[in-house]
């Protein structure tokens, strides 16, 4: 079902700022609406929580609890590690666990903010497809503008955001998809499942989230959806490891965080 979303200049908005946010919403489908000095509290009440705000840093999620706009996050740390020669562990777990330099094709079904799939874009092997889904329409809208029109001062890294193609869309629909296995790999971060509290850069999108809880059912059809694996970023693996225990474990011996992957034909067997 489609959601109409409105797009308001920033306040302060130049005329070029504001025919380049409404050139942005007729591109997507969106309302380009007029300002008309309106607080963010005047706009919830005229829109809901359906509308975005176009500024110099291209549209953003405004809300009491505070603004999200795109930018690189972790991502942009974790890229300068790989160029460096050092490893992740994301890319390790899409791999599963080999240094091949065979091109995968990766599915991220929770794209959120975009941080995991630009560290996949940028490191895996030359050849590999990204590509995304993000449920929430705005946050889907934020993060597809950063991959398309975001300019990062190192080339290589704003060509790894124009190969993303993110489109919104929810990862149980496409688990529950007739067709043939399309991916190599279906990544999943269901990081509002179990919330970080009090980060900062979650509280002004968490009230529009809504990845839903990765079942053991889910799984199961994932895994018969990739060709190959299914890789999931998680903070608790002891239900994950109980439902399935030939589950593979990467992660950094001290890192709150890691990735258990999943292998299709191990699976199966």
């Amino acid at each position: 079902m489609r959601t109409n979303i409105y797009v308001v200049p920033s306040l302060k908005a130049k005329e070029k700022l504001q025919d380049e946010g409404r050139a942005w919403a007729e591109e997507k489908g969106f309302s380009f609406v007029p300002r008309r000095k309106r607080t963010i509290s005047d706009l919830m009440k005229d829109y809901g929580e359906n509308f975005l705000v176009y500024s110099s840093r291209g549209p953003q999620i405004d809300r009491p609890e505070g603004s999200h706009f795109f930018s690189l996050n972790m991502a942009e740390l974790r890229t300068q590690h790989i160029r460096k020669g050092q490893p992740d562990h994301l890319l390790t777990a899409l791999q599963g666990g080999t240094s091949s330099d065979e091109a995968l094709s990766v599915l991220d079904c929770t794209c959120g903010f975009g941080a995991d799939a630009i560290v996949a874009s940028f490191g895996l092997p030359e050849g590999s497809v990204v590509d995304a889904l993000e449920v929430s329409p705005l946050l889907a809208a934020v993060t597809s503008w950063g991959f398309s029109h975001f300019v990062h001062e190192k080339d290589d890294i704003t060509a790894a955001l124009r190969r993303i193609s993110l489109r919104r869309g929810d990862y149980r629909t496409y688990l529950e998809g007739e067709g043939e296995p399309h991916y190599d790999v279906l990544y999943f971060d269901p990081m509002f499942q179990r919330p970080v509290e009090g980060s900062c850069q979650f509280q002004p999108v968490r009230a529009i989230m809504d990845h839903g809880s990765l079942s053991a059912e889910l799984i199961e059809r994932a895994l018969q959806k990739a060709r190959r694996r299914v890789v999931i970023k998680e903070r608790d693996f002891k239900q994950l490891c109980r439902d399935f225990p030939q589950v593979k474990l990467y992660g950094g011996k001290y890192s709150h965080i890691g990735y258990a992957v999943l292998e299709c034909e191990s699976w199966k067997k």
